[in-house]
């Protein structure tokens, strides 16, 4: 029987419980002989929010399976709140299809979880649940509702749970841009007010990187990069952690003691480096549309995209780079423009030819 503790449904309440612990050690998981997670060190510490992102098939909707339960690890621990196996508490999921009764109302199965969980007001817990996830159907029955709809239903419910630790599985995929950007935010904010543990798994990087403390990147049943996001973001010079966060271009250069010559520009090194011919590994923002006289290269527009407040172009140099650039939309571009791009005067990234 598991004791039920009442709960004030303030998140602000000073008596709340505080997150799990969260620590795997050399977590192996195989499926038909097929290596899916291969030795995956991570310790969460509690009411952490972990962002987990990485190409798919990199093993981290497993590896939350393998944290909330659903399956056990070949080889290794996982120890939730300093227990493991069976003894250790079950982690409340939420998964981009979450599977539902065929029966039952969406509201009334968020007042059920928190009546379970001995909130003292489910009733106004659920409503004031519904309205952070931007529920408005509460009164329809679970099966009915959109894909949207029942992502959010989900997350009421498990936030209704009063859970210490939470993993979510793209829990957020089915809503539009807009909305789907304010519901995370009120979602962040109500897990760190209550401190609870989490594990985020996401397709989207931009939402990993905005949600999390500590970013993730997974690759091949790997951890290959964790750190703040913005620490990740500039690891540039690794580039499979680098392109999972978004596009990068490597363009020619030259280094010289502290600088790296590109392009006719003498920039920093963000590192030391060896002298002579290497690759400068770029962002899109650190690239920038200069005119003809300006210190650069000229270039060749091969397809420009419009993303609302910026536009991002890609272009192929005269001396045969692909380079990517994000500008302000109104330096408008046309497909086979001639243009002309230099580098920002950042500390650069480089790496060995080869």
């Amino acid at each position: 029987m598991v004791a039920v503790t009442a709960l004030d449904p303030s998140p602000g309440d000073a008596s709340r419980p505080t997150g799990w612990t969260i620590v795997l050690e050399g977590v192996r998981r195989e499926r038909s002989g097929v290596v899916i997670l291969d030795g995956v060190d991570l310790d969460v510490a509690a009411g952490r929010i972990v962002g987990l992102v990485g190409p798919s098939g990199c093993g981290a909707s497993t590896l939350l399976r393998l944290v909330s339960g659903a399956e056990r690890p070949d080889a290794g621990t996982v120890t939730i709140e300093g227990r493991v196996g069976p003894a250790a508490p079950r982690v409340a999921e939420v998964r981009d299809r979450t599977p539902v009764a065929r029966f039952g109302r969406a509201r009334a199965a968020i007042v059920a979880a928190g009546r379970h969980a001995g909130v003292i007001d489910p009733d106004a817990e659920a409503d004031r649940l519904c309205e952070l996830v931007g529920l408005t159907t509460g009164h329809k029955s679970v099966h009915r509702l959109s894909h949207g709809d029942r992502q959010r239903w989900a997350l009421a419910r498990a936030l209704a749970s009063r859970p210490r630790a939470l993993v979510l599985d793209d829990a957020l995929a089915a809503l539009h841009t807009s909305a789907r950007a304010a519901t995370r935010d009120r979602l962040v904010r109500e897990l760190r007010e209550r401190g609870v543990t989490t594990l985020w798994a996401t397709r989207d990087t931009a939402e990993g990187a905005a949600v999390a403390d500590q970013l993730v990147v997974m690759d091949a049943g790997r951890v290959v990069a964790a750190g703040t996001p913005d620490e990740v973001y500039a690891r540039v010079d690794d580039m499979a952690v680098a392109e999972v966060l978004g596009p990068v271009s490597a363009v020619p250069g030259i280094v010289e003691g502290v600088v790296v010559e590109v392009w006719g520009q003498e920039l920093p090194l963000a590192a030391a480096a060896h002298d002579g011919h290497c690759e400068v590994v770029v962002r899109p923002e650190n690239v920038l549309l200069v005119g003809p006289d300006a210190p650069g290269v000229d270039a060749v527009v091969e397809e420009t995209i419009f993303l609302g407040s910026v536009r991002r172009s890609t272009v192929r140099t005269s001396d045969g780079s692909r380079v990517v650039v994000e500008h302000a939309p109104d330096q408008r571009v046309d497909d086979r423009d001639a243009v002309r791009i230099a580098l920002a005067a950042v500390p650069a990234t480089v790496r060995p030819l080869g």
